[in-house]
């Protein structure tokens, strides 16, 4: 079985025009590919449907898949995730599914539904929850943003500049990566690849990664909560 290893950058999927989700695939020698994923279109209730979600966003038995997007809600009663705080995340996750509207709520809501419909209809195990071990998981979650000031020596600039890009791509190249189409890359595109880095380290340098947060857990209902947020250890 060949192992790929796959990041996403999400969008949100509520907006009026959403964005197609950029992916970047690794593969076992490090060679970095791009293309996009499009969300399904959303009900008239701000729901996905869970196999629409598992078609647009496919999973191979082998893959090992990092989404730049939060897997579950925060516990009853806080109104973010422990992870989130630890790891100064823009975007926080109440402890019930927003609507879409307000800042982030359209991202939240889309990540959380699509990590319930890849472990629910695609059984993509999920750490904690299913099994202990990182190298034994293969759907996490990552926020880049993190990650990128872990890597940097010194400061990065911003990452939507020319010169933010090109420091990142060759942090990124420096660890052994190489960008098959050759072309200066996203910003999305970078922080999908870290996604798809962290999940590689996972399987290779397992001592490199630290899993940052609360251990995802289950109600009676099916919700999944809080959840641990991959990053470099």
């Amino acid at each position: 079985m060949t192992t790929r290893f796959v990041g996403w950058d999400l969008t949100d999927p509520f907006a009026r025009a959403p964005r197609p989700v950029d992916e970047a695939v690794l593969d076992a020698k490090g060679h970095v590919r791009f293309s996009q994923r499009v969300w399904p279109c959303a009900d008239a209730r701000h729901g996905l449907d869970p196999d629409a979600l598992r078609e647009a966003f496919p999973v191979e038995p082998g893959d090992v898949v990092v989404v730049d997007g939060p897997q579950a809600l925060a516990n009853p009663g806080t109104r973010v995730r422990d992870a989130e705080r630890r790891l100064r995340a823009p975007g926080r996750t109440p402890d019930v599914l927003p609507l879409p509207g307000a800042p982030f709520a359209g991202f939240v809501r889309g990540s959380v539904l699509l990590f319930a419909a890849l472990r629910g209809r695609a059984g993509v195990p999920l750490l904690d929850l299913d099994t202990p071990e990182p190298s034994r998981a293969r759907l996490f979650e990552a926020f880049p943003g993190a990650t990128w000031r872990t890597l940097a020596v010194e400061k990065l600039g911003g990452k939507a500049t020319p010169e933010g890009r090109a420091r990142r791509q060759a942090l990124l190249e420096a660890e052994g990566l190489r960008f098959v189409d050759g072309r200066p890359c996203t910003h999305d595109q970078l922080d999908a690849t870290v996604c798809a880095w962290l999940g590689w380290l996972t399987r290779t340098r397992p001592g490199d990664i630290t899993a940052v947060g609360l251990p995802l857990t289950q109600d009676p209902d099916g919700t999944l909560r809080e959840g641990r947020i991959l990053d470099l250890g």
